[in-house]
């Protein structure tokens, strides 16, 4: 069987779904992009991850601690594959001067990298995008050994030799066009022309021979990186079809993702909800507001009351100290309930310090999962009154298994008060978390009291009415 046969049968399939219309074109196009402006940065070490490349692309919003120079590869590729395009449109010439155009495009403007002397010092070197190198760039293997591209003065007539070469055999038809497109790939990687981005420069233009015989973008993904490179290094021993089959198998995934396209089915790869998961994950289970912890025995035990029952209460305490001398007496109230057992109740006249032991104890030591938890402030009999009215303040807890609910109320009848007569004021709700924010604790504390001032007031405006 042929190498390509697989290229070949799903390239006629292709050929007979198009044209494909704006909407598929640009939907396929649009991740083909990402993709390939993502994986071909990532193989040549790019930091930023798919949904950071997406976001600066189709939003313009950059990685934090992310290295400008990754950006700016990232925007620089994007460009020159949008150029690509076009050249494939406008069917212009594959030159040398069209290359070292290519080449100022994804790179931009000139740039410093590190590098080393002969005698293997540090030193910096100027990247002059659109220019052959100007000294040698060969690299060390993993073996230690010193790989040899072409010298800089070789460099000049090779490139030469490549694009007449590419000339003669699209003019002679006898290489298959994937074929074609892999060893044009390879000769260029093999002379590796330039300072820096021979790698993305090497993609980009085995992907201009493949647009042009009308297959679509082929992206090699950053996670097949080792595969790549060691289907390159069999080349270099003189076995070039291991190449071939493996971009032949990348053709192949483009080829299906595109028939998806035209097709109107989904172009999301196995690995992309693997990947949107991932994200997700980090979305939601990093976040501030994520569940953690869930409401237990355990919970209620060791954190409930110190973390913020007693927090609240000391404020809510505090605040209300301002009205003890309006009234002639006050007290303190508790109230525990759970399904399964019997309610506790607490009343402690006057005595705060007392009221808070009772309250921790019933809290902390009850061996049932407790559902509400509530406290009041009372007081009783307005001072400056011939009807010397009753008024007080209570705040209602509502423990569910993920989250709970605080509600509070104005008491001015505590023979008729009931849970119906305020249950639908909430005033906050939130996940069990290991520690509350005391200042939000304080602003709604002082909501509440400003309730009861208003209260107090409208009562002594009635009262004086009643007067005159």
């Amino acid at each position: 069987m042929s190498l390509f046969a697989e290229v070949d049968l799903l390239k006629k399939e292709l050929d007979e779904l198009r044209p494909l219309s704006p909407d598929q074109e640009a939907r396929i196009l649009q991740k083909f992009r990402l993709d390939w402006n993502y994986n071909s940065n990532a193989i040549e070490g790019n930091s930023l991850t798919l949904g950071e490349t997406r976001s600066l692309l189709l939003h313009g919003l950059t990685a934090a601690g992310k290295p400008i120079r990754d950006h700016l590869d990232i925007k620089g590729h994007n460009e020159a594959v949008l150029w690509l395009e076009d050249i494939v449109r406008d069917e212009r010439p594959l030159t040398e001067q069209f290359i070292r155009g290519m080449h100022e495009v994804l790179l931009g403007e000139g740039y410093d990298v590190p590098a080393q002397t002969p005698d293997g010092q540090p030193t910096r070197k100027h990247i002059q995008p659109g220019r052959y190198k100007s000294g040698p760039n060969n690299v060390q293997t993993a073996t230690g050994e010193i790989f040899y591209f072409a010298s800089p003065e070789e460099t000049p007539g090779k490139m030469t030799d490549l694009v007449d070469w590419y000339r003669q055999k699209t003019e002679q038809a006898t290489l298959h066009p994937v074929a074609l497109a892999a060893e044009f790939h390879y000769r260029f990687v093999r002379i590796h022309p330039f300072d820096d981005g021979n790698g993305r420069m090497s993609r980009l233009l085995m992907n201009l021979i493949l647009m042009r015989s009308g297959y679509p973008m082929t992206v090699i993904k950053a996670t097949d990186r080792n595969r790549y490179l060691a289907a390159l290094a069999e080349a270099d021993a003189g076995e070039i079809e291991p190449f071939f089959r493996f971009i032949s198998e990348n053709v192949v995934s483009s080829l299906h993702l595109m028939i998806r396209a035209a097709k109107d089915e989904s172009i999301d790869e196995p690995d992309d909800l693997d990947k949107k998961l991932a994200l997700l994950k980090k979305q939601v289970l990093t976040r501030n507001e994520s569940i953690k912890l869930l409401w237990d025995e355990t919970y209620q035990e060791d954190k409930a009351y110190n973390l913020l029952i007693e927090i609240w209460l000391d404020d809510l305490i505090l605040q209300s100290e301002k009205f003890d001398d309006f009234f002639i007496n006050k007290s303190y109230v508790g109230y525990i309930t759970s399904a399964v057992s019997k309610p506790s109740t607490i009343q402690e006249n006057n005595d705060l310090t007392s009221f808070k032991k009772k309250l921790e104890y019933a809290t902390t030591s009850r061996n049932d999962t407790i559902e509400f938890i509530s406290f009041s402030k009372r007081w009783y009999h307005f001072r400056q009154l011939s009807n010397g009215f009753d008024a007080g303040i209570l705040v209602v807890f509502e423990f569910k298994l993920d989250h709970f609910k605080v509600r509070a109320a104005i008491v001015t009848d505590y023979e008729t008060t009931t849970l119906s007569s305020f249950w639908s004021e909430g005033v906050f709700s939130s996940i069990y978390l290991d520690s509350y924010n005391h200042e939000e604790i304080h602003n709604i504390n002082y909501n509440i009291i400003t309730k009861l001032y208003e209260y107090i007031k409208t009562k002594i405006i009635e009262d004086d009415e009643v007067v005159k």
